[in-house]
């Protein structure tokens, strides 16, 4: 970027310098001066100069300045005495402050008096929370100027080494682009210096530009000399998003939201309900009152963010939490504009305009801007709120804006820090009274993210992994260092350094035992909605250990002393309010806080044993947020700093109140994890779980079942993975319900348990599979069939019934799935109707009989349709193929078994509800001798809905 500036001008022009307002904005829109990458329409250059010869008017425009009593006019300048009254103040105005553009500060006929003893402001843009610009005289006379800069908390300084000369003139010329300072001196010295510098804070504006006064409240620091004339410059604040594409995150291809999941409609249930009722009384906050405060008066769709405040984390973190509760409202039609008086579409523009100012700012974007993680604490957090905000609505971005986003998500996952621990792996406390598990957490999210938003890049499967072990270390306790448990593919015992929770799930924070921290677990959570919203089932790690510290906050007891009175569980029974045992240093009011962490416990299942189920907790904590919002005309949630101290507590509670009901929106119905080693990049639900499958295959228990079983198992289990590769939906259908019954014929081993356990979950998250009866679709009267049943009911005895005549029994393992064998009547003519049913569950399926007459004498086997047939086994020696059960079927390989479209009246095919098993099964069924004619498979079901 060009640092050009006007050509310096000597004390004697005068005349020059008057033009100068005239000339200005003229020479910027032709190109003589370089403002920006971009060029500027003339109509965008901000300019003012005020001449000090007898008044402080603005030649450009109506900012004229308020000259105080102790100013006086000589020789064409303005003369200070260094008294408080001895100041001309001039109108605030923002677009005369740095922008991301050039930015010149000038003043001429600078002539200092003797000096004070302290620091003399000449000119400065103060405010009373500190931040700004200042040119000063230093206490040993040096010219040099400050500013705030945003990650500083102390003002930076850019020394020039030019000691001021009482009665000498100089003309002093500060220029600002991204990233440098120049400061030149002419006159009665000859200096260019040159400095780094990162992004200025601006003034808040709530104190005008001082000249000769200039500290904080413009009461100190008082100059002493005189000054000729004050020019400001400010070049366009260019939309700045084209630079963006030039990043290296900005080629990557984004998997959007999946439109299925976020067109569903908005489940009624009752915490559904007050879960969206807290999110849009938050929002109607954060649309008119935080908005109107804080943008209202923002110029162009680039504000400047981090150049607002002084603390980075109030400057971006506010704004992207505002960003997800608008966004999550939008996305999923929890928006109300009638509640709001705020348009959808202004709500998007407004969305648009904040995350992509906060992006753009990045330091992927911006080379003196914020983050990443490793440089910037809790940058990554901040990515995190702003990349899922612009997520959720990726198509109200323009192409250079995503970009922007993309590169800033991209930089923070791929630099991503690794786990830090409270404790390590030896037990021994590291970080006193300061657990990491929230760090953790938030990391967790933001590369959780960015694998889901970006899954074709490079570095996909790295960012799922940091998520996973991110996730893990935070809700690590020190069992688990030691623990063999194997959660997505990963052992603890080898995974994890150190903890960061207590045995007992409670956690340290700010040197307390701290409940709001024992909260921190919705930062895990935040990457399993993500995975939900692409349409994935969410993995287990981001659930670890959330049982055990939410059994802490419901039932376990802290005894005052040595706990603070009066003592009990944080959860007082019956009630509402919560108890902190070691007290609360950032406040007493937090429902919301604690509704979220009841509905993530409810919602997913992972509330572990308590004595009052998370759902009433649920409604009591999210009544009382309501309660609490319904004091305010706006929908705000707090009093004042009493309640909560935390600067930015409506933008929290807006953004916990929009991920609680995201939560709700996702998993009113059925709620599916996934314990799956993630060793392939499929994104689909039932590859990803056959993987787990895979896993179990290759452990020493599966190689002791003998080969004819593991090359069986194994065919089949490739037959369906080949189905959902390129099949439709019946034939994967048909697939699942083979290779259950194949694991049913293997009999009863503990890895075919667990391979049982995994398909069923499998298959009732990923694909409607009805209940159903394997039979044959044609046998003889007397003939001993196998029965199998598909899509039952989990461990359940089924009755068998031939035409309403119960002649046997069939059990279901925990998939569902069983087998029997079932022996037709001798006397039974026609077609014969197979019914399996326990309650309401049931299916059937029809056989065609042919009869045979035990008596007749002139048959001399009875039981062979043909007595001529040198093959009594074989129904008839003149098909070509006598393994074939038909020889009018037009397919003399049809096995028997039903298939898509198949007629299953009377061609010998297996008749079923709408599939059928694979061919193999039948063979083992016709080898296996069982007694009683039924088999019992009773098995244990694991469940993989969290611990």
């Amino acid at each position: 970027m060009s640092s050009s500036h006007p050509p310096r001008r000597s004390r004697p022009a005068r005349h020059a310098r008057r033009m100068l307002a005239g000339t200005v904005t003229t020479a910027l829109a032709l190109g003589l001066l370089a403002v920006s990458p971009a060029v500027a329409d003339e109509g965008d250059v901000f300019s003012s100069t005020w001449e000090l010869d007898g008044d402080a008017s603005d030649s450009v425009e109506d900012r004229d300045g308020e000259v105080l009593p102790g100013v006086t006019f000589a020789d064409g300048s303005a003369q200070f005495t260094a008294a408080d009254n001895s100041e001309i103040r001039l109108p605030y105005e923002r677009n005369l402050e740095p922008g991301n553009g050039e930015w010149i500060l000038e003043l001429t006929d600078v002539v200092p008096g003797t000096r004070t003893g302290s620091h003399q402001a000449v000119a400065t843009s103060r405010s009373s929370n500190n931040q700004g610009w200042a040119l000063y005289i230093m206490p040993n006379g040096e010219f040099r100027f400050w500013a705030r800069v945003v990650g500083q908390s102390q003002w930076a300084q850019f020394p020039t080494d030019v000691i001021a000369q009482p009665g000498t003139s100089y003309d002093i010329t500060v220029t600002y682009t991204p990233g440098s300072v120049t400061t030149e001196i002419s006159g009665g010295a000859d200096v260019t210096v040159t400095d780094e510098i990162g992004i200025p804070l601006i003034s808040s504006g709530n104190m005008p530009m001082r000249l000769g006064n200039g500290n904080d409240f413009g009461d100190g620091f008082f100059y002493r000399g005189s000054i000729g004339s004050m020019s400001l410059t400010s070049s366009p604040r260019q939309e700045p998003w084209a630079a963006c594409e030039a990043g290296d995150g900005a080629a990557l291809p984004v998997a959007t939201p999946d439109a299925a999941v976020l067109d569903r409609a908005i489940p009624d249930d009752e915490l559904t309900q007050l879960s969206l009722e807290a999110a849009q009384n938050a929002n109607r906050y954060i649309t008119t009152t935080f908005w109107d405060e804080e943008f209202a008066s923002e110029p162009g769709d680039y504000i400047p963010l981090s150049r607002r405040v002084g603390a980075p984390e109030y400057a971006l973190r506010g704004v992207s939490m505002a960003a997800v509760n608008m966004s999550i409202l939008v996305a999923t039609g929890g928006y109300d504009p009638e509640d709001t008086g705020v348009s959808e579409a202004e709500v998007r523009e407004r969305i648009v305009r904040m995350v992509s100012s906060a992006a753009v700012e990045h330091r992927s974007n911006n080379s003196a801007g914020w983050g990443p993680e490793a440089d910037r604490w809790q940058a990554s957090l901040w990515a995190y709120y702003n990349g899922f905000a612009a997520w959720l609505l990726w198509d109200d971005f323009s192409p250079a804006q995503q970009a922007c986003v993309t590169n800033m998500v991209a930089m923070e996952a791929d630099q991503m820090v690794a786990p830090e621990y409270y404790r390590n792996a030896e037990g021994t406390i590291v970080i006193p009274g300061d657990t990491k598990s929230e760090e953790n957490a938030w990391r967790s999210s933001l590369s959780g993210l960015a694998a889901t938003m970006m899954p074709g890049a490079a570095n996909s499967q790295e960012w799922r992994s940091d998520a996973i072990d991110l996730a893990l270390a935070a809700w690590a306790t020190p069992e688990d260092v030691e623990s063999d448990e194997v959660i997505n593919g990963r052992a603890l015992d080898e995974l994890l350094t150190g903890s960061n929770v207590e045995s007992d799930g409670t956690v340290e924070n700010h040197n307390l035992m701290h409940p709001i921290y024992m909260l921190a677990f919705d930062q895990n959570v935040n990457s399993a909605l993500t995975q939900q919203l692409a349409g994935q089932r969410p993995a287990e790690g981001f659930f670890h250990n959330i049982d055990l510290t939410y059994e802490a906050f419901v039932d376990q007891q802290f005894d005052s002393p040595p706990w603070q009175a009066p003592g009990g569980t944080i959860y007082v029974p019956g009630e509402s309010s919560i108890y902190y045992p070691d007290g609360n240093d950032w406040g007493s009011t937090f429902p919301l806080y604690f509704a979220q962490g009841d509905v993530i416990a409810a919602t997913y299942g992972v509330g572990g044993d308590v004595s009052t189920p998370p759902a009433v907790w649920a409604e009591r904590h999210l009544q009382d947020a309501i309660d609490l919002q319904d004091r305010f005309e706006d929908g705000r949630t707090y009093l004042d700093n009493s309640e909560s101290n935390y600067g930015l507590r409506e933008e929290r509670t807006a953004q916990i109140a929009a991920h609680t009901f995201l939560t709700r929106f996702l998993n009113a119905e059925q709620v599916c994890m996934t314990d799956r080693p993630y060793t392939s990049d499929t994104d689909d639900a039932l590859l990803g779980e056959l993987e787990i499958v895979r896993e179990l295959m290759a452990t020493p228990e599966w190689e002791e079942l003998s080969t004819e079983v593991r090359e069986t198992l194994g065919a089949a289990l490739a037959d369906l993975e080949s189905a959902r590769t390129d099949g439709d939906d019946a034939t994967v259908e048909a697939a699942v319900r083979a290779l259950q019954l194949e694991l049913v014929a293997a009999g009863e081993a503990p890895v075919l348990t667990e391979i049982r356990a995994v398909l069923d979950q499998a298959q009732q998250c990923t694909i409607d599979m009805p209940i159903a009866i394997t039979a044959p679709g044609k046998a003889d009267a007397g003939d001993e069939i196998s029965i199998g049943l598909t899509g039952g009911e989990p461990d359940t005895e089924y009755r068998l019934l031939v035409d309403g005549e119960e002649l046997a029994t069939l059990t279901t393992g925990a998939d569902g799935a069983g087998l029997a064998l079932l022996t037709l009547p001798e006397t039974a003519s026609g077609t014969l109707t197979i019914r399996a049913e326990n309650g309401e569950s049931s299916a059937e399926a029809e056989i065609v009989l042919e009869v045979v007459d035990p008596t007749d004498p002139t048959d001399p086997d009875p039981t062979d349709p043909d007595p001529t047939d040198p093959d009594p086994t074989d129904p008839d020696p003149t098909d070509p193929d006598p393994t074939d059960p038909d020889p009018t079927d037009p397919d003399p390989t049809d096995d028997g078994s039903a298939g898509a479209g198949d007629d299953v009246g009377g061609d010998g095919d297996l008749a079923d509800t709408g599939t059928s098993p694979a061919t193999v099964i039948l063979a083992v069924l016709g080898a296996l001798t069982l007694a009683g004619g039924t088999v019992l498979l009773i098995l244990r079901r694991r469940l993989n809905a969290g611990r």
